[in-house]
């Protein structure tokens, strides 16, 4: 029993103040704050379910427990339906707590007793809604396994407390995956999903950078696929776009995973290759010339061949990255006044 709700949950605050990392697992980020319930109310177990979804739900499922470490298996989680369970389910989409002083008789946790409660030896509940904009979004289970009790209206008022402390947490999580998505969105090239333009110039001087403290050669190889306007005028935009998702995906195959492969723009594409001499990326642009030149691309009956002009520059890390981007940029220039479908060295 509480005998000082203020004192519990001055030290919940505290918990609850400490900096953590979101970006992982939900036990990672939850572990501390259902440590610190589970303490308090001196029960066995207490973990947090989620609603699959918000407005019809057929599933909760298990996303952190007191008895995991913080590196548990997130595939592992454990499920619980609505069909098995409908009274407990309709109970809690109210959005009233479970104070089930006794587990086995309370009809909303009843539903439990042949396949959890007595194989576990667990005798009561308490579970408290976790909302979200009003809207039950889980739960946060409390499960005691020392016979009957009788909750008080204390102990009822601090689950919930816990409850909301999770509901923090968890909003903060979303809000950062979504920071994160929206981050990707302004660094990706919608139609080839490449890295664009903004992304290549805040990697390069990373790269740069990276390469100049361990002393390693880094070039680029820029390319530029030849006749692209033709191919709009001839075929239009739509086949346009379809050729260059299908350059895209052909230099990934080419390149290795450490390289980087950005859209400057229209036709215009920079490869940055880490750790590489001009010499080796030179014949990295072959590589990928000649698997272009051998790339067909279909569109209904028509079959489109391309070609492309490459660049080639080792990186001067002793200047602004601007340079070699003319340097390689040059070199395309140079590729197509000698008749396109080659690769010069700038």
């Amino acid at each position: 029993m509480l005998n000082d709700l203020s004192e519990v949950t001055q030290r919940l605050r505290r918990v609850c103040s400490q900096e953590v990392d979101v970006s992982g697992s939900y036990q990672a980020f939850l572990q501390d704050i259902i440590d610190e319930g589970r303490t308090t109310l001196a029960v066995s177990r207490v973990s947090v379910w989620l609603f699959d979804d918000h407005t019809q739900p057929c599933f909760l499922l298990n996303v952190a427990n007191t008895d995991w470490s913080s590196n548990v298996d997130q595939t592992d989680y454990a499920k619980l339906s609505y069909e098995r369970y409908p009274v407990y389910f309709d109970a809690l989409m109210t959005g009233e707590s479970i104070a089930a002083h006794d587990a086995e008789t309370d009809a909303r946790t009843a539903e439990f007793t042949d396949e959890y409660l007595r194989p576990n030896g667990i005798t009561t509940m308490l579970d408290t809604v976790i909302f979200k904009n009003g809207v039950p979004h889980g739960i946060v289970c409390f499960e005691g396994d020392g016979g009957p009790r009788q909750w008080q209206m204390a102990e009822v008022s601090y689950a919930e407390i816990i409850a909301d402390c999770c509901s923090r947490r968890i909003l903060v999580s979303e809000l950062w995956a979504l920071q994160q998505q929206l981050t990707d969105l302004a660094f990706q090239d919608a139609l080839t999903g490449l890295k664009n333009r903004r992304y290549l110039m805040d990697y390069a001087d990373r790269e740069i950078s990276r390469h100049t403290r361990a002393e390693l050669p880094l070039s680029m190889v820029m390319v530029d696929i030849d006749h692209f306007k033709a191919i709009n005028d001839t075929y239009g935009h739509e086949v346009g776009d379809i050729v260059l998702q299908a350059f895209a995906s052909c230099c990934k195959q080419v390149l290795r995973t450490e390289d980087c492969l950005c859209r400057l723009g229209g036709e215009e594409f920079i490869a940055i290759l880490p750790h590489t001499n001009a010499d080796n990326a030179y014949h990295v642009a072959e590589r990928l010339r000649i698997a272009l030149s051998q790339e067909q691309i279909r569109y209904g009956s028509e079959k489109i061949m391309i070609s492309v002009s490459c660049g080639v520059t080792q990186v001067n890390l002793q200047l602004p990255f601007s340079q070699s981007l003319k340097q390689a940029d040059h070199a395309v220039y140079q590729a197509k006044a000698e008749g396109r479908n080659r690769v010069v060295r700038g």
